[in-house]
C-alpha cells in the first residue's frame, strides 16, 4: 500500500477532516465533501490524493458501487476506507473485488477509532514492503484440477475447528471467546452454531437466529455479521427436521464452501451423540477442542464422550485437544488429568471467573484476556 500523503473525507460531516488535521504526516484537502460529484471533481483535480475515507450515503445521482467505479476509473491505486449503512454482504464482496479492505459498518467505529485505523502502520508503509510481507503469509500453488493459480493463507491456526465436550461445559460461550480473539488478530472468522438443540450463539451475540428452510442453496444468505473479520450463522437446526432431512454430503458441502469465503471456521457442536451429522461434522474439521471442566462427574462424563468419538466415530485422538475450563481451587489436580487423559493434547486452562456471567450477558462489551484464546487456538494445530 502507498505511503499516505494526502486524504479527503466523503462522510457528510465535517468532524473526521477536522480531526485529521490536527495528525502530523497527514494532510487532509480541504473540507469533508458531502456530495458525490464533488468527490470526483477533487480527485481529477488532485491525482496525487492517497486515501478516501467515504459513507455509502453520500449524496448524488449514482448508485454506490457505478460511484465506487468511476472513482477507480479516475484513480485505480486509491485507498478506500469504506463506512456502510448497515450490512450488505452483496455490497462488501463487491468491495473486497474491486480492492477494498477496510470496511466497517457506520457507527461501528468512533471518530477516534477511524483515527487509528488511518495512522495504522499498513497505511504506512511503501508496496514493496507490503508485498514481501504478502509473500511471507502465502503460497502459491498450482491447482491440478484448475488452469488458474491457487493461493492459500498459511496460518498457525487450524483453518476448521469443532468445539465439543460435556453438556455445560461452556462450548458456546468458548466459541464466540474464540471468534472475537481471532478477529482482533484481524482473522476474518465465521462461527457455525451446530448444536441444534441449546443453540446460543445468537444469543450471545444479539443477532436473529435465521431460518435455512426457506432458501437452502444460498449460503450466504444465511450469515449474519457481527463486527468486522466476524460473522456467524444459527439456525442450522432447520436442515435438520423430520420434514427436510439434510445429507451428510450437504454438512461436508457447507463446510467446504465457507473455506472459500473464510480464514477461520469455528463450530459449535452439540454433546448429543445420538445426532449422527455431529460425527460428519467431527469428520470434516482439522482440530477438535474438547472442554473438560476438571471434576470427577465431568471426568466420566468426558471419558464417556471421548469413547464415543474415537471407537464408534473413529476419530483419531490425535486430532482431539483438551481444553480444561471453569478451572477453580477444588479441580482435580492438572498432573492427575495428564495421566487420565494421556493420548491427548492439553491445551491450557480457564479459570472460573464471575466475568463469565458477565460476558454471556454481553459478549459485546468485554475483550480482556482474549490473547490467550488464541495462543490456545496455536497450541491446537
Amino acid at each position: 500500500m502507498m505511503k499516505i500523503k494526502k486524504i479527503i473525507t466523503a462522510i457528510g460531516v465535517n468532524s473526521l477532516s477536522t480531526k485529521l488535521k490536527e495528525k502530523e504526516g497527514i494532510e487532509v484537502v480541504g473540507n469533508d465533501i458531502p456530495y458525490q460529484d464533488g468527490v470526483l471533481d477533487v480527485l481529477k483535480g488532485k491525482s496525487e490524493i492517497n486515501l478516501l475515507i467515504l459513507n455509502e450515503n453520500l449524496i448524488g445521482e449514482y448508485e454506490i458501487k457505478d460511484f465506487v467505479d468511476k472513482i477507480f476509473e479516475i484513480n485505480q491505486d486509491l485507498e478506500i476506507i469504506f463506512l456502510m449503512e448497515k450490512e450488505n454482504l452483496t455490497l462488501k464482496n463487491f468491495l473486497e473485488k474491486r480492492g477494498v479492505s477496510k470496511i466497517f459498518i457506520d457507527g461501528e467505529l468512533e471518530l477516534q477509532e477511524i483515527i487509528e485505523k488511518i495512522l495504522e502502520e499498513n497505511f504506512n508503509t511503501d508496496l514493496s514492503l507490503e508485498i514481501e510481507k504478502l509473500k511471507q503469509i502465502i503460497k502459491i500453488e498450482r491447482n491440478p484440477k484448475d488452469k488458474g493459480l491457487k493461493i492459500e493463507k498459511k496460518s498457525n491456526i487450524d483453518r476448521v475447528t469443532a468445539i465439543t465436550g460435556n453438556y455445560g461445559s461452556g462450548k458456546s460461550l468458548i466459541t464466540a471467546l474464540f471468534g472475537k480473539a481471532a478477529k482482533k488478530c484481524n482473522i476474518k472468522t465465521v462461527i457455525i452454531d451446530f448444536d441444534i438443540i441449546n443453540h446460543s450463539i445468537n444469543t450471545i451475540f444479539r443477532v436473529q437466529k435465521h431460518n435455512l428452510y426457506e432458501n437452502k442453496e444460498d449460503i450466504e444468505s444465511f450469515i449474519t455479521h457481527v463486527s468486522t473479520n466476524l460473522d456467524v450463522i444459527c439456525g442450522i437446526d432447520a436442515l435438520f427436521t423430520e420434514e427436510n432431512k439434510i445429507s451428510y454430503q450437504k454438512v461436508e458441502k457447507l463446510i467446504l464452501d465457507l473455506k472459500d469465503i473464510y480464514d477461520l471456521i469455528l463450530i459449535d457442536t452439540s454433546s448429543e451423540t445420538t445426532l449422527k451429522f455431529i460425527k460428519v461434522v467431527l469428520a470434516n474439521v482439522d482440530k477438535v477442542i474438547f472442554l473438560l471442566e476438571p471434576n470427577l462427574l465431568e471426568i466420566k462424563k468426558a471419558e464417556n464422550l471421548l469413547e464415543v468419538y474415537m471407537e464408534d466415530w473413529e476419530i483419531s485422538p490425535k486430532k482431539i485437544g483438551i481444553l480444561l475450563n471453569k478451572v477453580n481451587n477444588h479441580s482435580v489436580d492438572e498432573t492427575i488429568l495428564k495421566e487420565i487423559f494421556g493420548r491427548f493434547k492439553i491445551l491450557g486452562k480457564i479459570n472460573f471467573s464471575t466475568k463469565f456471567t458477565s460476558l454471556a450477558n454481553d459478549i459485546r462489551r468485554e475483550n480482556i484476556g482474549l490473547e490467550k484464546y488464541i495462543k490456545i487456538l496455536e497450541k491446537a494445530k
